[in-house]
């Protein structure tokens, strides 16, 4: 019984160590905080088996680390608030009353629908 225990524990610790060298190329990037950890991962989950994938994840995993420049802060002032109302002068396109221009003689009549008949869409007759 205490060899089979034993067996399983060894067994138990052969596993977890495999698991940590095959994974080591993401738990570097990881503790080195590396961009695009997840192409690393990907890379090292996907193609590790073959050793030219795990070692490409590894080199990923082991780039130079550019550190990130400052923080710009963009501020925008808005220019300075515009007079009341009633220093502004009258437009001076339109000095007519207000509302709707008059219609100009030369344009064509606006296009006039009929009322919708009472159908599938509108069984009740609502407009």
């Amino acid at each position: 019984m205490a060899a089979a225990l034993l067996t399983a524990a060894v067994l138990a610790l052969i596993t977890a160590v495999s698991v940590a060298m095959y994974l080591l190329p993401v738990l570097i990037g990881w503790a080195r905080h590396v961009p695009d950890l997840g192409s690393v991962a990907v890379i090292d989950v996907l193609l590790g088996w073959t050793l030219v994938g795990w070692v490409v994840a590894l080199a990923l995993a082991l780039r130079s680390v550019t550190p990130a420049g400052p923080v710009v802060q963009l501020v925008q002032t808005l220019p300075p608030s515009l007079p009341p109302a009633a220093k502004l002068p009258p437009p001076a396109d339109w000095a007519g009353p207000p509302g709707p221009p008059p219609p100009r003689p030369d344009s064509p009549p606006p296009l006039m629908l009929p009322p919708h008949p009472v159908g599938w869409w509108n069984p009740a007759g609502e407009e």
